[in-house]
């Protein structure tokens, strides 16, 4: 094998749960071309890892539609790599890298489009109780046995450690010291609600805790209206933050409050301490998708909570709870700093 392309176009959790297979990869066959297929818009997590040699991109997670596939079968063709292993299969680039004629397609058989790989790995992920790195890892070691084990990592990108301090200053955020709260996700799995996560930053604040609350552009209306009028200690930057700034902002941050979405990937990576909301639903519980390290609590209803009804499982992680642990582990924090 000369070349290998490595495919996981989903979300930004699972491409940081992914690059650490990358990097074993590399250090164990440094002979071989490492080429990373990624989603365009997570393209800033991994550009400054030195393991890859060649970052290609798809609009999104899928190709969707016949033409797609035809060109993109001409990219792959003209690239010359001679595998491909797939960590999210999608059925149309399977079909682009059979019609690329891609000597080994990697990948999981237990879809119908599996037929489409020819080296085909017995491995369900679902319900298997694994966590999704040691999964990526099984499936890579289908290839390359014994590959050593990484962590998460992301490098510092210095010009967005910039442009985080400017963000900061511009919002009026006081001395740096702050906890980020980013309170929506794209629905991959079950959160607590919007109205739970500002009565918990308002909690913060009026304890006297600086909070920077982010988000995408599409979702700062619904955060500007869930938050209202607001403590001058909460500042929302919803919708200002590139990736890269969003990346910084919480490298920089005392600790971060989320739900199972990708900054509670990118903290671990960084070395920011987590607070997670998380579901007790197997295939969606930490015990897959939860930060990796032990820089991290994770707030979860117990399962005989569920009744049907995961939504409302959800709610019954008290605010007053979470609240009470961010202050207990600052104090904590401020005291190991001051000694």
């Amino acid at each position: 094998m000369k070349h290998l392309i490595l495919a996981r176009t989903d979300a930004i959790g699972d491409l940081i749960l992914t690059i650490p297979v990358a990097r074993a990869i590399k250090e164990q066959h440094p002979e071989i071309s490492l080429t990373m297929l990624v989603s365009r818009y997570v393209v800033p997590l991994i550009r400054k890892e030195p393991y890859l040699d060649q970052i290609i991109t798809i609009p999104g997670r899928d190709l969707h539609e016949p033409g797609r596939v035809n060109a993109f079968s001409r990219d792959l063709r003209r690239l010359g790599a001679d595998a491909i292993l797939f960590f999210y299969p999608r059925p149309w680039l399977a079909l682009a890298a059979w019609s690329a004629r891609i000597e080994q397609r990697i990948g999981t058989g237990r879809r119908f489009y599996s037929l489409l790989f020819n080296r085909r790995v017995n491995l369900g992920r679902k319900n298997s109780g694994l966590h999704e790195l040691e999964l990526n890892y099984r499936l890579a070691e289908s290839v390359f046995p014994e590959l050593k084990r990484f962590e998460p990592h992301l490098h510092k990108d210095h010009e967005a450690i910039e442009a985080a301090r400017l963000l900061m200053e511009d919002v009026g955020a006081i001395g740096g010291r702050y906890v980020v709260v980013h309170p929506l996700s794209h629905g991959s799995a079950p959160n607590w609600r919007l109205n739970r996560y500002a009565e918990l930053t308002r909690q913060l604040a009026q304890a006297g805790i600086e909070c920077l609350v982010t988000g995408s552009e599409l979702e700062r209306d619904l955060i500007e209206a869930a938050f209202g009028a607001l403590d001058p200690r909460i500042h929302l930057v919803a919708g200002r933050t590139d990736l890269p700034t969003l990346v910084a902002l919480i490298r920089g941050a005392r600790l971060l409050v989320s739900g199972s979405t990708g900054p509670i990937h990118i903290a671990s990576a960084v070395g920011t301490f987590a607070v997670g909301i998380y579901p007790p639903e197997s295939a969606l519980a930490a015990t897959r998708w939860g930060p990796r390290g032990q820089a991290n609590k994770l707030f979860a209803p117990p399962v005989h909570a569920l009744k049907g009804d995961l939504q409302a499982a959800m709610e019954t992680i008290g605010v007053d709870e979470v609240a009470r642990f961010i202050g207990r582990h600052l104090d904590a924090d401020n005291v190991t700093k001051a000694g």
